[in-house]
């Protein structure tokens, strides 16, 4: 994805919690199996990823989603979660990425959600590199990012998601 191309400079997540599709503006979603009881969403949700990435930071948007039976997917908050990759583990001290190498993040919201999911729902995370117009954007070069230009953007970002990263979701039966 081209953080430079700005085509795109006009879009924003939609206002609605509730919707017949999920914000997937330059991201990748992941689906659960359909739940076989209800289950209470209640808490922090946290997650590891697994990737390789060129660039030297990126700030990861995550969104997460009920898809009931019926089609509709549900918001379960608003904003989504946003992060810069090099905050991650300690939002004091900055910790690059290795850019070419395959490497772990872990992360932990800070936004506490609580919603009982119907049986036959589904969870739908969305996972997306920030490129909104109204945040500011990080091209990944490792230096401060509020001086950083759109020029620093010439190369693309190009992310590969490995199957060992995972979601945890705290969730009640």
């Amino acid at each position: 994805m081209s953080l430079a191309d700005r085509k795109d400079a006009e879009w924003l997540p939609p206002a609605d919690f509730i919707s017949k599709s999920p914000a997937i503006h330059d991201g990748v979603m992941f689906a659960s199996e359909p739940l076989a009881k209800p289950a209470e969403f209640s808490g922090l949700f946290s997650g590891r990823l697994d990737f390789t990435v060129n660039k030297m930071d990126v700030d990861l948007n995550v969104a997460l989603y009920e898809l009931q039976a019926n089609g509709d997917y549900i918001r379960l908050f608003s904003p989504s979660y946003e992060f810069r990759a090099s905050y991650a583990r300690d939002r004091v001290h900055r910790r690059l990425l290795k850019a070419g190498e395959r490497q772990e993040l872990t992360f932990t919201s800070e936004r506490i959600t609580s919603r009982q999911i119907q049986a036959g729902s589904r969870l739908v995370l969305v996972l997306a590199v920030n490129k909104r117009p109204d945040r500011e954007i990080n091209y990944g070069t490792g230096n401060d990012v509020s001086e950083e230009s759109i020029t620093d953007g010439a190369i693309p970002i190009k992310i590969r998601w490995f199957g060992d990263s995972y979601i945890e979701i705290p969730v009640r039966r």
